[in-house]
């Protein structure tokens, strides 16, 4: 029996983008590609699918090589114009729209050129109306000569927590006071950069500064991503500054993944590591920031996962790649700890992308599968006392042991949680109690003054309450919530979390246990009885 030829795939796929089944066009797309690799409207498809399955950045790939193969592909451009939208790349969108429509003949159009001319005119438009708008919001507006922020009264507390020695290590102040250290070098690098008028540079300006602020403002966020906030109205100009003066230095890379992997190695062998090392850096540490400010500022958690599982998957191929090449060659990105920090933040980023908008059942087991994995590495490190010396002071330890492990036991509890919100009966009951446990895992394994220990005791205690458990286990998690608020309240008066109605869940569950103490010491109740619904 013959093999099937591209052109053959290439039906198959449509038929099953008609159905819409997009995972099993694309498989079909991918196999065509295989047989012919030149061909624009396979990759235009394929990117179709990526769009559909809300795969942005992969569809931007693929519809970036239908146009670099044929540049007078109308689709092609249209595709990436759309992809692009969904990134909120808004220039980049509109530039694609307008080349969408150039490719277009412009008299005696068909009746289906027309209707293409006037899709991309409208896409035009509204990419070039969102473009005159700010791209990003300060989420998180602060006033820094408050005093009161959680890492100016963490830095305030660190002299004391030296002098009480080990048996403080063990404190949310020693994380965040390091993580907005690294950050605000970071900043200072992006107020401290100089801009020089220059013919021959890009855009006409040429940039002299430091050019380590990217490691510091994505070192700062990987201890601990609460430290992110804007302080300036001109911030995101200054960072899109260093960014460019970062890359441009640099030579970072940028477009598709495959064709960045073979750049990789090209370059490798023609300048070798002292060359290529900072050019990878600088390309993992902006699609960091990427993805962080589309999720905090730009709102869009599902976007911000993209970029930072990209990041991951990079990560993870150049270990391998490269996994006999010394750290000190291929550089400090391919570390353990580097790879656990980006992981836990992905872990965060997509709870809340699924929190903001549910999507498929498999998603959910994904990030449990990962979180367990998560889990499985640190205990494995934790085993082997493989924690380098760069890792000891408590900050370091804290943010890359002991926090990433609290975040892969909650993510287990939120799969828990939503899986027990889509059950019904037994399944629902048995999916609360499993909950529960993980989000008890995750606040004992926080320090006791982080905010993050007292806000997941609430959310075992909402599926205690779920679940039906006993009276008895929920006030011993309203006993540890009680004493731990003083401690919180010490750091986290003022927070993201905070304002976003923290301390009202945490009243509401102590008013709660305490009335249900009231009916058992009344002998209405026992301990034993089911938390009342």
């Amino acid at each position: 029996m013959s093999k099937p030829t591209a052109a053959q795939l290439k039906d198959e796929g449509n038929e099953f983008f008609r159905k819409q089944d997009y995972v099993g066009a694309l498989a079909k797309y991918t196999e065509a590609i295989a047989l012919d690799d030149k061909n624009a409207i396979l990759y235009a498809n394929r990117a179709a699918c990526q769009y559909e399955l809300n795969r942005y950045l992969d569809a931007v790939d693929d519809a970036k090589m239908a146009t670099q193969i044929d540049p007078g592909y109308a689709k092609g451009w249209s595709r990436l114009a759309a992809s692009r939208d969904a990134l909120a790349d808004s220039e980049g969108s509109a530039e694609a729209w307008q080349k969408a429509l150039d490719a277009l003949p412009k008299t005696n159009l068909s009746p289906a050129e027309q209707r293409q001319k006037d899709q991309y005119s409208a896409g035009l438009n509204a990419a070039q109306t969102r473009g005159k708008t700010s791209k990003y919001r300060c989420s998180f507006p602060v006033n820094l000569d408050d005093g009161n922020l959680p890492w100016q009264i963490a830095t305030k507390m660190l002299p004391e927590l030296q002098k009480a020695g080990l048996e403080n290590f063990s404190s949310s102040a020693w994380v965040i006071s390091y993580a907005y250290e690294e950050f605000a070098k970071g900043v200072e690098s992006m107020n401290q950069l100089k801009s020089i008028p220059h013919s021959q540079a890009p855009g006409g300006l040429s940039y002299h500064g430091n050019l380590m602020g990217l490691t510091y403002l994505t070192n700062g966020l990987m201890r601990d991503e609460r430290v992110f906030h804007l302080n300036h109205p001109d911030w995101i100009t200054k960072y899109n500054n260093q960014v460019t003066f970062e890359a441009t230095a640099h030579q970072a890379y940028s477009g598709e993944v495959e064709t960045f992997k073979e750049l990789v190695q090209k370059r490798l062998k023609e300048k070798g590591w002292n060359d290529v090392r900072p050019a990878l850096s600088v390309t993992v540490r902006k699609c960091i920031m990427k993805g962080m400010l589309e999720s905090h500022l730009g709102g869009r958690p599902d976007t911000g996962v993209q970029f930072l599982k990209r990041v991951v998957n990079l990560l993870e191929w150049g270990r391998l790649v490269w996994k006999n090449v010394h750290k000190d060659d291929r550089g400090v990105i391919f570390e353990d700890t580097f790879l656990r920090g980006v992981r836990s933040m992905h872990l965060m980023m997509s709870m809340n992308a699924y929190s903001s908008g549910p999507s498929l059942n498999s998603h959910l087991e994904h990030l449990k599968e990962e979180a367990e994995d998560l889990l499985k590495e640190i205990g494995i490190m934790i085993a082997s006392n493989n924690l380098s010396k760069e890792e000891l002071d408590p900050g370091m330890v804290s943010s890359l042991c002991v926090y990433p492990a609290a975040i892969a036991h909650k993510t287990i509890g939120f799969y828990h949680a939503q899986k027990a919100r889509y059950s019904n009966g037994a399944s629902a009951c048995i999916s609360f109690i499993s909950g529960a446990t993980a989000y008890l895992q995750a606040a004992n394994t926080y320090p006791v003054d982080d905010e993050f220990h007292a806000f997941y005791l609430t959310c075992a205690m909402d599926c205690m309450r779920n679940a039906g458990m006993s009276i008895g286990d929920f006030n011993q998690a309203a006993v540890a919530l009680r004493a731990a608020v003083p401690k919180m309240m010490k750091i986290w008066a003022f927070s993201i979390l905070q304002r976003g109605g923290r301390d009202e869940k945490i009243q509401a569950h102590l008013r709660r246990a305490d009335e249900m103490m009231k009916l058992v010491a009344e002998g209405k109740l026992t301990l034993e009885d089911p938390v009342p619904f």
